[in-house]
């Protein structure tokens, strides 16, 4: 049963993500604009940050995405999900700030202090990368799908089920995920 979910959350995923990778190419804005949307939508997720703290994270996000070339828009979708925005969130499994990550990660990741913003923002796009680079093998719909997926399960548990495991907290995730970043890149949910 749980491999018929992981499948059908595939299938729907695929199709829901192909419209978005054709049209994943924001529209021109100002910088000023650029700023502004994404600070909103940081302060959307977590009504207590202040401006200038949402505007820190978006400095990171956006500076650390670029040197990466790892599209923002799904950091933000990612951070959004581990985290809302909290850079002191802590889990039960020992995942730590903004992208929550693991402390192994998050040390491979040359994260000495997890609530630091900018290092752990770092991690967090470094993960991402890595991830977007051990699945570049597969069309880039499959490619994103199981990155995201081993963001959540990491690439041992993706690798093993060759694609999106079957666990109910990865499945859930990857669709959150995706209909998040399918929003902030101005597509509908569905």
């Amino acid at each position: 049963m749980r491999r018929l979910v992981a499948a059908l959350t595939f299938a729907v995923c695929q199709l829901a993500f192909c419209a978005q990778v054709a049209s994943a190419a924001p529209a021109p804005a100002t910088s000023r604009e650029v700023m502004s949307a994404y600070v909103a939508a940081i302060r959307y997720f977590n009504a207590g940050i202040d401006a200038s703290e949402a505007q820190r994270i978006v400095d990171a996000i956006l500076r650390d995405a670029a040197d990466e070339r790892v599209d923002p828009r799904l950091v933000v979708a990612i951070v959004a999900t581990e985290s809302s925005f909290d850079r002191t969130a802590r889990s039960s499994s020992g995942a730590m700030g903004l992208g929550q990550l693991m402390p192994g990660t998050a040390a491979d990741d040359g994260v000495n202090n997890a609530d630091d913003v900018d290092q752990n923002i770092r991690g967090t796009v470094l993960t991402l990368k890595g991830n977007l680079q051990h699945y570049a093998r597969f069309d880039v719909q499959r490619q994103y799908l199981y990155a995201i997926a081993a963001y959540n399960a990491g690439s041992g548990a993706v690798d093993e089920y060759g694609g999106i495991p079957p666990y109910d907290e990865t499945v859930h995730y990857v669709m959150k995920v995706v209909v998040l970043w399918r929003r902030l890149t101005g597509l509908s949910a569905t």
